[in-house]
């Protein structure tokens, strides 16, 4: 069976796929860790619907005080 969700990279060049997730909720948090080392906008695919979308995972603080 064919996991119902796929999570894509946006860079500059277009999609870059990741991989598969057998949940939203799944996915949403797979983004958040794929984030964690690589910041930008990801892209959560239904492939039973068609729908997007869109996360943007801000870089950590990274400032010192």
């Amino acid at each position: 069976m064919i996991p119902p969700f796929d999570i894509f990279y946006v860079s500059h060049n277009g999609y870059i796929w990741q991989e598969p997730a057998e949940s939203l909720e799944s996915a949403k948090l797979r983004v958040q860790q794929l984030g964690a080392s690589r910041p930008g906008e990801y892209i959560i695919f239904s492939q039973k619907t068609g729908n997007k979308l869109s996360i943007h995972v801000a870089p950590p603080n990274t400032s010192l005080h």
